[in-house]
């Protein structure tokens, strides 16, 4: 099976860990035993060498870490470090640790951005969203100079899933040694721009890195972008055991699959532990992840199987290299929580304390920008939302709605109506948004009462009207649907639109005192609000 596009197969290995017995364990201790195997014993610590100790006594062993391992040997995990640039990418050279001077040869240019990127769980160096990030920040370095450097651990990704989690702290450590020998040999000032990019497990063995870096040379890494963190062994757990702000100068981490499928166990962690944690579609549950693997067109239960499990983990990786090709801004923006901005609360950037950022690569222009303008004070945990699109590409405009239904004689005799409104944006660009649905569900709608929803759809450019559609919902259970002697329709007074991205805010009402009807696209525009009797700020505020 193909694995080489996630880190799926979690629910199979947590089986296999089920029957994993900690006295099953076997651990080499070095040097001081190189030749004698011991059980995984608290009160024993294995040391390698220049890497160090790795004790696995508190807080690497609690409630929320039961099974503690110590790393497997490095000749085991075998960790390689290729190395690319614009002119090399098919045939990379190595950074061999045993031969500093060779390192001049590897392509690493000094002047440049230097990303250093790693896998997870189930994962080697050789997998193919690495190859498209490669290619995606090599083709977009403005200045032509930048390098990226594969943290290749395979040879420790499998399973169990306890053993892999424990050898990123050894891989985590061999790579602080790597960065250091570039920081020498290669005469960087500091390492402010070195950029670490991890997924799931990878994401903490970035963590492992800037920590090593910190206490055994004192360097500190200038970004780690944490791709969806794993989640189990690593929740709720004391900062030195996972990724946390202390570890680059600045962290950014993104959330796509913090759904549980057991309880309290899923594939992403859903708490913040960055300088600026983002949550694409509230941080779970991915548009286009289809979450029942007993519907999979090719029947296949293993491919479903992966799909289900690895589908959310591995869109922070899609998410991520879109934002890269920069075709499309990802937008997000600060707030208390996920309910609050679908409902429209925290849609003004810079106001109230919901700033607005750039989601990905660019993040950090935008955090930069706002710590420098003082409207981020000392290092808080900011939580940022968006929305995106089912497939690629994923980057959506947001749209606020309003729509103000009518209290007009005609409104009020009709009634309530239970249905969905689907609305497209035309847009400055002289094209059409794509439908947007403004429920999941049937809903409600009264006269006089306003419903307020956040939308996203594809970018038409600075909205100028809309389709607006009726979908109308009858059950036969329902007496509120039923349309015996009228015909299912809806009286809008107008609908505010406003959009996240353009900064805009416009009203638009229908032509006057008519009704939405089933399945009839209505178009509203800002002159039918010639009609509409109260002043426009009044409305807009």
């Amino acid at each position: 099976m193909h694995i080489s596009n996630g880190t799926g197969l979690l629910f199979p290995t947590l089986m296999y860990l089920a029957s994993y017995k900690e006295n099953d364990s076997l651990v080499t201790l070095n040097p001081a035993a190189a030749n004698e195997e011991y059980r995984a014993d608290p009160n024993n610590v294995v040391c390698y060498g220049v890497y160090g100790c790795f004790p696995i006594t508190p807080p690497w062993t609690d409630e929320r870490r039961p099974i503690a391992l110590y790393p497997e040997k490095p000749s085991k995990i075998n960790v390689r470090f290729p190395v690319f640039n614009r002119k090399t990418r098919v045939h990379p050279k190595f950074i061999d640790l045993d031969d500093p001077d060779y390192l001049g040869e590897v392509g690493i240019n000094p002047a440049g951005r230097i990303y250093v990127i790693t896998h997870g769980f189930l994962q080697s160096g050789k997998a193919k969203w690495i190859e498209r990030m490669i290619n995606e920040l090599l083709d977009r370095d403005e200045e032509g100079t930048a390098s990226c450097i594969v943290i290749d651990w395979g040879g420790g990704s499998s399973p169990p899933y306890n053993q892999a989690s424990a050898n990123i702290r050894l891989v985590g450590a061999i790579a602080a040694n790597a960065l250091h020998m570039i920081y020498e040999e290669l005469g960087l000032k500091n390492l402010d721009r070195v950029h670490m990019i991890g997924h799931s497990l990878g994401a903490h063995l970035s963590g492992y890195t800037g920590y090593y870096l910190q206490k055994d040379f004192g360097l500190k890494l200038g970004r780690i972008t944490g791709m969806d963190p794993a989640e189990l062994a690593f929740t709720e757990t004391n900062p030195i055991v996972r990724l946390d702000t202390t570890d680059a100068k600045y962290v950014d981490v993104v959330h796509s699959d913090a759904t549980p499928f057991v309880p309290k166990i899923g594939l992403g962690l859903y708490e913040p532990i960055g300088h600026l944690d983002f949550y694409p579609n509230g941080g779970f549950n991915q548009p286009g992840c289809d979450q029942s693997f007993w519907k999979r067109k090719d029947g296949s239960f293993v491919s479903s199987m992966y799909q289900f499990f690895s589908c959310s983990h591995v869109r922070s990786v899609d998410f991520f290299i879109e934002s890269i090709q920069s075709k499309c801004p990802f937008t997000a923006i600060a707030c208390e929580s996920y309910e609050k901005f679908m409902a429209g609360e925290c849609f003004d950037c810079d106001r109230d304390g919901h700033l607005c950022f750039n989601f990905g690569h660019r993040s950090h222009d935008s955090f930069r920008a706002l710590s420098q303008a003082k409207q981020i004070i000392g290092s808080p945990a900011i939580q940022a939302f968006f929305i995106t699109g089912p497939a690629e590409p994923f980057c959506r405009t947001h749209y606020k709605v309003t729509i103000k239904v009518s209290d007009t004689d005609e409104s009020m005799m009709h009634g309530g109506e239970i249905g969905r409104f689907h609305l497209a944006v035309h847009g400055s660009k002289g094209v059409l948004s794509e439908q947007m649905a403004f429920t999941d569900e049937a809903e409600l709608y009264e006269p006089g009462q306003n419903y307020t929803r956040v939308l996203a759809g594809t970018s038409v450019g600075k909205p100028r009207k809309l389709s607006v559609s009726w979908e109308y919902n009858t059950s036969f259970l329902n007496p509120l649907t039923w349309r015996i002697l009228t015909s299912p329709r809806v009286y809008i007074e107008y609908i505010v639109l406003q959009s996240l991205e353009y900064r805009t805010k416009i009203r638009l009402c229908p032509s006057y005192n008519i009704p939405v009807t089933n399945n009839v696209d209505s178009i509203f525009t800002q002159d039918n609000c010639r009609y509409y009797p109260q002043p426009l700020d009044t409305v807009l505020n």
